[in-house]
Parts: C-alpha cells; sequence; structure tokens
C-alpha cells in the first residue's frame, strides 16, 4: 500500500513537472523569438541610419539643406515611377511628410527629372496680396542612374566597410551579404556571396542609398546566436536556475522518499530480528524458572546449579543485547565520548581471544596472532570500545562459518599506520554487498533461511568506533572462501 502511494505522489509529480518544464521552455522560446524580432530591427534601424547618412550626403552635395525639408517646406518633384521612388526617399528623411505634393510636369519618363526645392522664405517681406515672397528656388536636375555590375561591385566596397564600423560599434558580430542593384531594375545585380545570400534566413531588401548615384541594397545576414543569447541573458539565468532548482528538489524528493522506506524497511527487518533474538533467551529462562519449581530440580544441586548458570548465559545475552541496542541509539544522538589511553594493541587483541575462550571452545575453533617482525607502537585508544571492535569481528567470524572456524589476526606497522587484519574461512560476503555491510542495520540477504540471528548492527558500530579513532577499514570477501577485514589506525 505504502508503495503504490510512493509511485502515485511520483506520477503525480512527475507529470506537473513536466507541464512546468514544457511551459517554461514555451516561455523562452517566445522570449527568443521576440528577442530575434528586436534583433531584425535593430539592424534594420542601423541600416536605415546609414542610408539616412548617405542621402544626406548627397543632398550637401546638391547644396540643399537638410532643414528646410524638415521645417514643411514645398517639395516639388515630377511624375512617374522613378520619381516617386525619389520622393519616397526624400520621404524617408524628412520624416514622411504626406502633404508634400507632386506637381504636373512633363508626363515623360525619359531625360532629365526635375527637382525643385524652396531652400529659403524671408517671411519678413510680402508682396501685394499680402502673400509671403520667395527668396530663392533651386532648381536640380537629376537623371536616372544607370549602375553596371562593376560599377555596383565598386560601390560596395566602401558600403560594406561602413555596415562592419556600424555593427561592430554596437557589438554586433554575425555574417552576411549584400545585393546592390539599380532602382530602375535594368542591369544585372551584384552579389558580395551568392551562395551566403541565398544560405541567410533574415532580409531586409529593397533600401535606397543615395540620391545623385540611387541604387537598391539588399541585405541578408546570418542569426547572430550570441548576440540574441547575450540580449536575453537574465532571463536564461533565471529560467537555468529555476529548471536546475525544480529538479534537484524533485530528485532530491525521490531519493528522500526511497530512503525512507528503505530505513521504515530496515527497521521493521530490525525489530522482527529483535524480537526473535529476544525470545528465545527469554523462553529458555522461562523453562529454566519453570525447572527450579520442580522439588526434585531444588533437591539436586547440580541440576539447580546448571539451571541457574542456563539463566545467568541468556541474562547476560540478553544484557549483551541491549547494550548494542543502547550504544548505537547513543551513536545517532552523537553521545559517544571515548577515553583514549596509551595502548599496546597486541595485548589488548590476546585480551579479548582470552575472554572469548569458551565461545571458541564451543565453536572448536583455531585462531593464530600473528605480531609481525616489526615492534609494534603503542597507540592512543579507547581500550573499551576497541576491544568491542575486536570481539565484533571474531564473533562474526565464529558466526558466519559452517565448518571448523581458522581466524588469522595479522598485524603491521605501516607508514604511520598500524594495520590489523582478521581473516576467516566462513561463508564469505557477496561482492555486490561488501559496499554496505558497514551500513546500520544492514544485513545481507539470505532469502527465508534465518540460520544466524542478529540485528545488523555491530559492523556499523566498528566501523563508527575506527572512524572516531581517525581510522579506516575495509572488507575483501570471496562468496564460500571467507572474509578479510582490514583495520588501519594511525599512529601519534
Amino acid at each position: 500500500m505504502l508503495l503504490q502511494r510512493i509511485r502515485f505522489t511520483v506520477i503525480i509529480v512527475s507529470f506537473a513537472l513536466a507541464g512546468v518544464f514544457l511551459l517554461q521552455g514555451y516561455w523562452l522560446y517566445n522570449s527568443y523569438q521576440l528577442s530575434a524580432e528586436q534583433f531584425d530591427k535593430d539592424i534594420l534601424k542601423l541600416l536605415q541610419t546609414l542610408q539616412q547618412k548617405h542621402i544626406q550626403r548627397d543632398m550637401k552635395t546638391l547644396g540643399i539643406p537638410l532643414d528646410s525639408l524638415r521645417s514643411g517646406k514645398r517639395l516639388i518633384i515630377g511624375k512617374g515611377e522613378k520619381m516617386n521612388a525619389f520622393f519616397q526617399t526624400f520621404s524617408d528623411v524628412t520624416g514622411g511628410q504626406p502633404e508634400l505634393p507632386l506637381l504636373e510636369p512633363d508626363d515623360s519618363t525619359k531625360g532629365p527629372f526635375k527637382l525643385s526645392v524652396i531652400t529659403q522664405i524671408n517671411a519678413g517681406k510680402t508682396d501685394i496680396k499680402g502673400r509671403s515672397k520667395v527668396q530663392q528656388t533651386k532648381i536640380v536636375n537629376i537623371t536616372d542612374v544607370f549602375h553596371d555590375k562593376s560599377e555596383l561591385q565598386k560601390l560596395s566596397g566602401p558600403l560594406a566597410l561602413e555596415i562592419d564600423s556600424l555593427l561592430h560599434t554596437h557589438n554586433i558580430y554575425t555574417s552576411y551579404a549584400l545585393k546592390l542593384s539599380n532602382i530602375s531594375g535594368r542591369g544585372q545585380p551584384y552579389y558580395t556571396d551568392s551562395i551566403r545570400f541565398e544560405q541567410f534566413s533574415r532580409k531586409i531588401t529593397r533600401l535606397k542609398f543615395g540620391i545623385l548615384q540611387p541604387y537598391f541594397v539588399d541585405f541578408s545576414l546570418d542569426n547572430n546566436l550570441l548576440f540574441i543569447v547575450k540580449k536575453m541573458q537574465w532571463i536564461l539565468l533565471i529560467s537555468i536556475a529555476i529548471i536546475g532548482a525544480t529538479a534537484w528538489a524533485f530528485l532530491y524528493m525521490l531519493r528522500t522518499i526511497f530512503q525512507q522506506k528503505k530505513m521504515s524497511d530496515i527497521k521493521n527487518d530490525f525489530f522482527n530480528n529483535m524480537t526473535h533474538e529476544f525470545k528465545t533467551p527469554i523462553a529458555t529462562i522461562s523453562l529454566a524458572v519453570e525447572a527450579l519449581k520442580n522439588r526434585e530440580v531444588n533437591s539436586n544441586s547440580q541440576r539447580l546449579s546448571e539451571y541457574l548458570t542456563i539463566c545467568q548465559l541468556e541474562l547476560n545475552r540478553i544484557s549483551s543485547m541491549v547494550d548494542k541496542v543502547l550504544r548505537m541509539a547513543a551513536f545517532e544522538k552523537n553521545e559517544v565520548s571515548l577515553y583514549f589511553q596509551t595502548t599496546n594493541v597486541l595485548l589488548l587483541i590476546n585480551k579479548v581471544i582470552s575472554t572469548m575462550q569458551p565461545q571458541l571452545s564451543r565453536k572448536n575453533a583455531v585462531i593464530h596472532v600473528n605480531e609481525g617482525q616489526e615492534l609494534l607502537p603503542m597507540l592512543e585508544l579507547d581500550q573499551d570500545h576497541i576491544a568491542n571492535v575486536f570481539y565484533n569481528l571474531i564473533e562474526n567470524s565464529l558466526k558466519y562459518s559452517r565448518r571448523l572456524p581458522v581466524i588469522k589476526i595479522d598485524l603491521r606497522y605501516e607508514q604511520a599506520f598500524v594495520k590489523i587484519s582478521i581473516e576467516d574461512n566462513g561463508i564469505g560476503i557477496p561482492t555486490a554487498y561488501q559496499d554496505r555491510v558497514f551500513d546500520n542495520f544492514f544485513r545481507v540477504p539470505t532469502g527465508d533461511l534465518h540460520d544466524v540471528k542478529g540485528f545488523g548492527m555491530g559492523l556499523s558500530y566498528v566501523a563508527s568506533i575506527v572512524r572516531m579513532h581517525h581510522g579506516e577499514i575495509s572488507v575483501s570477501s570471496r562468496l564460500g572462501e571467507g572474509s578479510v577485514f582490514t583495520i588501519c589506525l594511525p599512529f601519534k
């Protein structure tokens, strides 16, 4: 039931996060499109600036002050499609004055076009009808200029240099290509790079450059991704931060949920094991107490002593198990404090072996201690806890052996460390579980076989004590051949 609820929660949260990521992606895509459009507008604005610069330069050559056009003075030009193009050019420069009239010149589109501009008006003088007198009228004849392909090529060089300078001034570095053509549409156009011109997706067309020698410029450029990304860098950074934080929170939530489930399963196994572990000595003590109530047993001093010994051993066993649980609880709360003493490790190991002699004899175990040829230094250790470390490792060697136990203890001094190896000929540990045997409550799975009881706390306690002594512990094992636990304790 719990697993089903976890799966349902994970599915719901996954769909919600997928929706959030899709919306975030859609929003980023729209932001990119807007930035790309703004990029196009920026490019167009720069080209229009250059276009006006060329027009102003030609108007200066013609001697036509730009102020006279921007102040609303009348502009008189010829009729026809070609002259309408000129009018549109002036309209761009003068701010698009729609009221500037087109007069009726000669209908012939051949020959020179006549451009008449009133450049000065003396507002202080009037004629007999009260109208302002025109002081100066400038008439300019402009012929439809035809550029062949070679001339267009010559015009493209300086124009490209101006465009490069303008783009780089605004930190825009992108590839582009130009197409120059006559306003009349006659002749062949010139391409600075025809292949790139066709390949590039962004195009700005039919920009008019100049008055005296007018021509069309079509501008094709590559999508400047770096420039667009730079424009929307804060949006990208915030979006990436939100997506990253959300994804991390989701993964952390999943990890926490499965860790909690795992801990819940381990603790359930622990309580089941603990119940079985306590039931056995309690049942044995109950039977012994019942037997002690028997008068025949009370009258037999040998039988009485045996039953009392059984009760004492089982009570000691219960006390030992309670001590293990309390020790691990203290470790969880960081309430364990060590009392360091100068210690001879070899003597401490021999003391532990002597204490365990009844267990060793009961299992017919053989134990060898190899102290090495070098003189072992004295170490600063908490003797009680380190003794428990050796006790737990030797006890495991006895419990997890299906034949006569043979235990080898090897002591060596290597570079500022005393290395202690405890090797047995037990059932071994599968490779998949060797990294987890030091986890709290962990026991190597054995299916439905529970011939060896335990809480899964012994090796966790061992590893914790070794780490508190600034040491290291590792295990090497082969299934069916035995295990070697190696402890490295630093010498100070």
